[in-house]
């Protein structure tokens, strides 16, 4: 592929997913009809105050995206200072934003309960590779194309590489695979390989090869093998046969297929936040969509866990259509635009030589502050000295 398309492509991922997550923010926890009655058809960044009027701390400054696109830039960067995943300088840069000491999560925007407890095991000093949860979350795939991007001509590095990550903070076989899957698809896709039924079946095949690997090597640290080590290529082989079928039937076979690998709780969505669920869901829109504004529009508009489901969309997407596939006035609203793409150009060259990437943690804590005070200023009130108000429990 020629360097200005893979570049192109590169972009593409890095800048859709933070677009994806920033559309997503706001709608978070709401189902779709809720959506539907608040605003309407989503087609931009929103403010949260409409459906938030009750909790106002659930609210997300507009244009402005969460641990998902955070936790990816932070991959990003040990990619290029280590050209692997250290995943005690991960560990690093994670405490960078939750510093100062005593500030709740600091800079760490909606993390959820599992990642906060990651954190906490970090700050006792814990090694960062025994960090890992035990649920069965999408935190681990929601961050993980940096990684697909970085070794997109190593499959074997790029393993290493989802392992490692993954292991910091989920255990559970179907974390794992999940992160494995949004990996395999990104790499494909940013190679310039067909957005087609096809797919699923390319991306079953590759999981399918490194369940052998994580079963011989990884046996000791991935939890529920057994019982769920098949659950990611299942789910992504049947989502070929909902392709046809209209959108509120394949979404109910989704959510049904997504139950038959142990949900718990039970699935009532196909956003919910479970690999078998919403990875599926976001393939399954992909396939059935024709640009990457349809594709990102029909997932946030679905709500649920819609911050990581437009992530992972919108890093799909983008590798597929490339960034100038995304709607301008996306990229003009989205915050941090330059320091995402920087990292994208440097990922795409294998190299940051040449660019003035931005710092990490003193970015996010400037966002963080940013979106505190406007929340005070809405809100009329005054969080407190720890920012609890811009950090839900999920």
């Amino acid at each position: 592929m020629p360097q200005l398309f893979r570049v192109d492509r590169v972009r593409g991922c890095m800048l859709g997913m933070a677009v994806g997550d920033a559309l997503g923010a706001p709608l978070e926890g709401l189902s779709s009809q809720q959506i539907k009655s608040h605003y309407g058809w989503v087609r931009d960044y929103v403010d949260g105050v409409r459906a938030w009027k009750r909790k106002p701390f659930r609210w997300r400054l507009p244009g402005l995206y969460s641990d998902d696109t955070q936790q990816a830039l932070a991959l990003c960067d040990v990619l290029l200072e280590q050209g692997r995943v250290d995943q005690e300088r991960l560990g690093d840069l994670y405490l960078g934003l939750l510093s100062p000491r005593g500030n709740f999560l600091g800079a760490h925007r909606g993390s959820g309960k599992s990642f906060r407890q990651v954190l906490a095991a970090l700050e006792k000093g814990i090694p960062a590779g025994a960090c890992g949860q035990p649920g069965a979350g999408i935190g681990a795939a929601m961050r993980i194309a940096p990684a697909a991007l970085f070794f997109r001509d190593d499959a074997d590095a790029m393993f290493e590489a989802v392992l490692a990550s993954s292991l910091m903070t989920h255990r559970d076989v179907r974390s794992v695979t999940g992160a494995l899957t949004v990996a395999h698809a990104v790499r494909r896709l940013a190679a310039g390989e067909p957005k087609s039924p096809s797919l699923l079946l390319r991306v079953a095949s590759d999981l399918a090869r490194q369940e052998e690997l994580i079963e011989r090597h990884y046996a000791a640290q991935v939890t529920h093998r057994r019982e769920f080590g098949r659950s990611m290529v299942t789910a992504v082989v049947r989502a070929e046969a909902v392709l046809e079928m209209p959108r509120d039937r394949a979404l109910a076979a989704l959510v049904e297929e997504a139950n038959r690998h142990g949900a718990e709780p039970a699935c009532r969505r196909a956003t919910q936040g479970f690999p078998p669920a919403c990875i599926p869901t976001c393939l399954y829109i992909l396939l059935t969509t024709n640009s990457f504004e349809e594709a990102i529009t029909e997932m946030v508009n679905l709500g649920g866990d819609s911050d990581t489901t437009g992530a992972m969309l919108g890093a799909m997407a983008g590798a597929h259509y490339g960034a100038n596939a995304i709607p301008t006035q996306w990229i003009e609203g989205l915050r941090n635009v330059s320091g995402i793409d920087k990292r994208a150009i440097a990922i795409a060259q294998g190299s940051a030589n040449g660019l003035a990437i931005p710092d990490l943690i003193a970015t996010e804590h400037a966002l963080t502050r940013e979106e505190i005070e406007t929340f005070e200023q809405f809100a009329g009130v005054a969080t407190d000295d720890r920012g609890r108000g811009m950090n839900p429990v999920c």
